[in-house]
């Protein structure tokens, strides 16, 4: 929402896909196990929100329920959530003002 706010067309939408999404998708562990990434591409994966999401639903769908990783996962999706908020509110009280 924030990156949308700041957007007067849609041309630049293309570049997030390409250069944001589309990473997001392979880096995440979403069609295959980040373990099959090289180790110096792996903590790229963790820091994504993608890959605790993908983890988080990995281990409820297959019943392998662990409290404390889950716990993490949750977590950093939370922060993630919080972040986006703040970061759309200033930018869109920003855009507002102009």
């Amino acid at each position: 929402m924030a990156f949308t706010a700041t957007q007067k067309s849609d041309q630049p939408f293309n570049m997030l896909f390409r250069f944001g999404i589309t990473p997001l998708f392979l880096f995440s562990g979403t069609f295959f196990p980040i373990q099959n990434l090289p180790l110096a591409i792996q903590p790229l994966a963790w820091v994504t929100p993608l890959y605790h999401g993908v983890a988080l639903a990995r281990s409820f769908s297959l019943g392998r329920i662990d409290p404390a990783a889950d716990a993490v996962h949750l977590a950093v999706l939370c922060a993630f959530a919080v972040a986006g908020v703040i970061a759309a509110r200033i930018t869109f009280r920003r855009r507002l003002e102009v």
